[in-house]
């Protein structure tokens, strides 16, 4: 159950998405839409580009970052994109302070977009494998959750039999305004149950599980279906199904 599964809890008022599941390679599904710029937090890299002001490594170049973002590197490391090399020295002690706080203690302080900065995203590996990320615009987690969500397809897919593998392996993007609906559901958590995902030559339903107990990477999810997100393989259009009532049924 570990790897074969999404979970994301929403705090709207922070844009602070509590996730599962998804990587840094998502945020970047497109390498054309990589950050140019990455401010590390700490622990410091000494081998590593480090800028004078800040005293944080920082990487730059759209090339180094769609890189560094697909590494087995960027799973552990904390960052937050910015515009323009200059705006870091814009910075103030008190500023440079708050960026500990958030790299340390994994949380903000105060809002973590900065006007200095024009970050967009803020990305916060947790010690249990989860990871706290905060998007500015709503709009881009949509695509990166699509994008985790094909992933998680194709390796599901990779253990149907030879006949339902057959297209498998280009899954459309799911449209923003497909997911828009399951964000309201977000703000109690929800998982993608990649384990439950059922393959056949008309469709690909997704169960959606609203857990029930805390949810612990490390321990199956109890809870009830609350929809199911679906590809018609035919016409290559998802949409989500909400059950009108919860289903009575524990999924563990």
């Amino acid at each position: 159950m570990r790897n074969s599964m999404i979970y994301i809890n929403f705090e709207p008022f922070a844009h602070l998405f509590l996730t599962y599941g998804l990587a840094a390679s998502d945020i970047v599904h497109e390498p054309a839409k990589a950050p140019h710029h990455v401010l590390l937090l700490p622990p410091i890299d000494e081998d590593e580009f480090i800028d004078p002001h800040t005293g944080f490594n920082v990487i730059s170049g759209q090339e180094a970052v769609s890189t560094f973002m697909r590494s087995q590197e960027a799973s552990g490391r904390s960052w937050l994109d910015y515009q323009h090399g200059a705006y870091l020295q814009e910075l103030t002690p008190s500023e440079i302070a708050e960026l500990l706080y958030l790299g340390h203690m994994k949380t903000h302080m105060q809002s973590p977009f900065y006007y200095k900065l024009q970050n967009n995203f803020v990305v916060l590996p947790l010690h249990n494998a989860m990871t706290n990320l905060y998007f500015r615009h709503l709009s881009a987690f949509d695509f990166a959750l699509s994008s985790a969500i094909r992933r998680h397809l194709r390796w599901a897919a990779n253990e149907q039999p030879f006949w339902l593998r057959l297209r498998q392996q280009q899954f459309p993007i799911v449209p923003p305004e497909t997911l828009k609906p399951l964000r309201q559901l977000m703000t109690d958590g929800i998982v993608f149950d990649f384990s439950h995902v059922i393959f056949s030559r008309e469709h690909v339903k997704l169960p959606v599980i609203q857990p029930t107990q805390r949810f612990i990477p490390e321990r199956d999810v109890v809870g009830n279906q609350v929809g199911s997100l679906t590809l018609n393989r035919m016409t290559k259009q998802w949409q989500f199904d909400q059950n009108k009532v919860a289903e009575s049924d524990l999924i563990n």
